[in-house]
């Protein structure tokens, strides 16, 4: 126990000084998480625009994208940024197997290479190359393999775009 009276050692003193300094440092540390939503990230993130696409998965990632990128307020007019995305599908068999009743597990797997350049020095800021794999059932029935096929390419859709957004925020906060 720390008394100050005219008893008190020096060294109790300087303890109780250094201990009251260290806590007042640790106070000025602090850990922000990326999405904070002071730190920049949600504006650079609007700033983003994403590129015209072709095809009907990628349409739905870069939908996804400019969702995500604005927060639900659509594209920017003049975008800081553009990033250009290209995505590549593969349905396969899951299992060599069939499973009961000839029902088949089946893989779709969904392949994005994006690249973010930045409009004003028109310089690549950064590019990547991710992968996701999303699995489905194929029955006897053909519309329902279809179906399962678009919703298995509309998750994998989902899945690159929180993905890349990752990235991306990951790139301009640099």
């Amino acid at each position: 126990m720390l008394s100050f009276d005219g008893s008190t050692p020096v060294r109790h003193v300087l303890l109780a000084t250094i201990l009251v300094l260290s806590v007042i440092g640790l106070q000025a540390c602090q850990v922000r998480p990326l999405y904070y939503s002071q730190s920049g990230v949600e504006s650079t993130l609007a700033s983003v625009g994403v590129d015209e696409v072709d095809d009907r998965v990628s349409q739905e990632l870069r939908n996804r994208l400019i969702f995500l990128y604005s927060g639900g307020k659509g594209e920017p007019l003049n975008p800081d940024y553009s990033l250009q995305v290209d995505v590549e599908g593969d349905a396969s068999v899951a299992l060599r197997e069939q499973l009961a009743d000839g029902i088949t597990a089946q893989r779709y797997s969904a392949t994005v290479t994006y690249t973010l350049k930045d409009n004003r020095t028109k310089k690549v800021v950064g590019n990547g190359k991710r992968t996701v794999i999303t699995f489905y059932d194929q029955t006897t029935q053909e519309f329902a393999n279809r179906r399962a096929l678009r919703d298995a390419e509309d998750r994998a859709a989902r899945e690159l775009a929180e993905i890349v957004r990752a990235d991306t925020a990951s790139i301009v906060t640099r």
